[in-house]
């Protein structure tokens, strides 16, 4: 096919950007696709596996409830995303609860994120969490939108104690970022003999 001497001109000078935007884009990828460190999965892999919870409500700061579930947490097969399944029966007049999470280590964020959804059917959860190593806590925090035209601050602490974890659920006050406990859990990791109860 032959081109006109203009569009020949246009063609050329297209074909002198491939090269740079190829290795532009190669480079890019290669940014996207470095590895994390190893040991920022660390938590994910001491979070995996059956629990047992023991949940306590808090209303004005107080205990007002309890409840008990089962929290079932599968790593995807490299190890470093964590899919969360957590279920609460319905007991003392409240109705059954499901809430389903991922979370792991963003690379391109530098720090761990996660969402959540669950059958309160409220806003998509997003978290930003940050791991104290040596205290083997995970510090997460979001802003949730709660209908009425407000964003609402959170905080949850997540204690790492071998085959327990501590799981709190803050809500920070408005007029001053006071934590005020919302939910408390008490995950204790299933042994593979009661692995099949329920």
């Amino acid at each position: 096919m032959h081109l006109p001497a203009r569009p020949q001109r246009i063609a050329r000078a297209l074909l002198r950007q491939i090269p740079p935007l190829i290795a532009a884009v190669g480079i890019a990828s290669a940014s996207a696709a470095a590895p994390a460190p190893e040991d920022v999965h660390a938590p994910l892999q001491m979070e995996a596996g059956t629990w047992d919870a023991e949940v306590t409500f808090f209303t004005a700061d107080a205990p007002s409830g309890h409840a008990r579930g089962v929290q079932t947490n599968r790593l995807l097969a490299n190890g470093h995303r964590i899919v969360n399944e957590f279920r609460i029966p319905a007991g003392d007049g409240r109705p059954p609860y499901e809430g389903i999470g991922v979370w792991g280590y963003d690379t391109v964020a530098k720090a761990y994120v996660g969402t959540w959804n669950d059958t309160n059917d409220l806003s998509v959860r997003i978290d930003h969490g940050y791991w104290h190593a040596a205290e083997k806590t995970m510090v997460w925090s979001s802003k949730v939108n709660d209908g009425a035209g407000h964003f609402v601050d959170y905080r949850i602490t997540e204690e790492f104690r071998g085959d327990e974890r501590v799981f709190t659920f803050y809500q920070l006050g408005i007029v001053k970022p006071d934590p005020h406990p919302l939910v408390k859990i008490v995950f204790t990791r299933r042994t593979e003999a009661d692995t099949g109860s329920s």
